[in-house]
Order: structure tokens, then sequence, then C-alpha cells
């Protein structure tokens, strides 16, 4: 009789920890998370300096966070976003007579996407190039240009997220002309576990030519208008001949996180085994 005792009373605190065990990991919830994004401009972004011994010195650039990611909890095909945006504006006016204005863009983005043990995710990453090109005719014998080059962005080191296009071009020409661009590319990490960190590194070159006295820009969503050079048409989003929302232009990255596996459902088997050891001390009891 102390034997059958002794059985059933192991067999009661074995199925009562079964049952703990397995009533706290049903109400445990597993979860996918972007964290820690940061954006701001790279060592080697000129974009803010002055060009061409300072004749040129209102080209800006800012950097901002769209999206700052979150948090969803488990199940397959949940999914959690960020997005970071650049944007620069570049010009060479007319009063600044024989400026070949060339900077260079460059900024960086991290972030972070982390899952609890046992979830699997992919990663998808969208680059997003687009915004205008301007000549403007305000000199009788004048002429100019503005280009774009093609975009490079490099993840952990290597480059990668090819674009659609590689370089765009306003051809050099003496009249009043707009040419608006728009290039994507997209990459794609599956099969991940546990934390994976991204760090963005994103460069590309604008040029704006007006060694022969006519204006030209590269608008990538910044606005000289009510800035210190006023009268810049070239560089002015109202002046454009077809509306253009500025807040569209730019260099923008998305990164998409997806649940594709979570744990398997290994709860169920633990309150399986925690009610057969009640059942089991219930008989012998």
């Amino acid at each position: 009789m102390r034997r059958i005792s002794t059985r059933a009373t192991c067999a009661k605190w074995l199925g009562l920890f079964f049952l703990a065990f397995g009533l706290m990991l049903g109400s445990s919830a597993q979860a996918l998370t972007i964290s820690g994004v940061t954006i701001g401009p790279a060592g080697s972004n000129t974009a803010d300096n002055a060009v061409n011994g300072g004749s040129a010195s209102n080209n800006t650039s800012a950097t901002s966070i769209i999206t700052p990611g979150g948090t969803v909890v488990d199940s397959v095909g949940a999914s959690v976003g960020a997005q970071g945006r650049y944007a620069s504006n570049l010009w060479a006016d007319a009063s600044l007579t024989g400026v070949n204005a060339v900077t260079n863009n460059s900024y960086n983005l991290s972030l972070s996407v982390s899952a609890d043990p046992g979830t699997f995710y992919d990663i998808t990453i969208d680059s997003l190039f687009q915004g205008v090109l301007v000549r403007t005719d305000d000199s009788y014998y004048g002429e100019s240009e503005a280009s774009v080059s093609a975009v490079t962005v490099s993840i952990n080191g290597t480059v990668s997220v090819p674009h659609s296009t590689s370089a765009q071009l306003l051809a050099l020409g003496y009249y009043d002309a707009t040419q608006v661009f728009s290039e994507s590319g997209s990459s794609s990490l599956t099969g991940l576990t546990g934390t994976t960190t991204l760090d963005f590194v994103v460069n590309w070159t604008s040029s704006a030519d007006n060694t022969e006295d006519d204006e030209a820009a590269v608008l990538l969503g910044l606005d000289e208008a009510g800035g210190s050079v006023g009268g810049v048409s070239a560089g002015e989003y109202g002046n454009l001949p077809s509306a253009r929302d500025l807040n569209g232009d730019g260099h923008f990255i998305t990164v998409g996180a997806t649940v594709t596996a979570i744990p398997e459902p290994g709860t169920l088997v633990l309150l399986g085994m925690g009610l057969a050891g009640l059942a089991a001390h219930r008989r012998r009891s």
C-alpha cells in the first residue's frame, strides 16, 4: 500500500508540474520586434557643404524616421515595418556664374529585428529613389544641365538592393525643362530567427551645372522657398510646371519583417501529460 501511495503521490506532483508548465507556455505570447531605428548623414555626405569655393552654400540635406518599427504578437503572416527617408536639394543659380556643383549624398540607417525562441521570420527591404531634375532658362545664350548618379545600397558592408535603372540625366540645353525620375530595388532575407541587425549605407552623387549661366537643380524632397536664397526658381517645388508633393521625393528605405513559423504546439502534449498524471493519481488514491 505504501508503494502505491508513493507512486500516486509522484504521479500527482508530476501531473501538476506538467499542467502548470503547459498553462504557462499557453499563456506566454511570442513576439516579433523591429527596434533601435536610427538614421543620419554619413561622414562622406557633402550635401550640406559649400561647393565650388563656397559659391553655392545653400545645398541642404535632411534625414527622418517615418515609421519607427514596433512589436507584433507571433502568428504566421503577422508583420511589422520601419521606414527612413533622406532628402536633399542641390542648385546652381544664374547669379552664381560658372558653377558646376557636385555633391555626394550619403547616409546611414540601422535597426534590429528580433523574435522569441522558436519563431522564424523573413525580412523584405525596399529602396525607392525619386525626385526631379530642373533646368530654368534665364539667360539668352545660357544653358545648363542636372543629373544624379546610380544609387548604391550596402547592407552590413555588402552592396545589395539593385535598382531598376542606373542613373538619370537632364542633358545640357537652353530652355526650361523638368525630368521626373523614379527607380526602385528590393531584396529579401529568409529563414531568420533570433536577432538580426541591419546597417545600411546609401550613396549617390548629384550634379547641377550652370557654367553657361542658366539655372539647374536636383530636387530630392527639400524646397528653397522661404529660405536664405530667394528667387532660385530652379530650386523651388512651387515653380514646377506641374504640382508635385515634395514629401514623396528623396531616398526611402522600407524594412518589413514577417512571421513565417511559430513554435510547435507542445503545450497540448504537456497538458495531456499533466491530465494523465492527475488521472493516475485519482485511480490510486
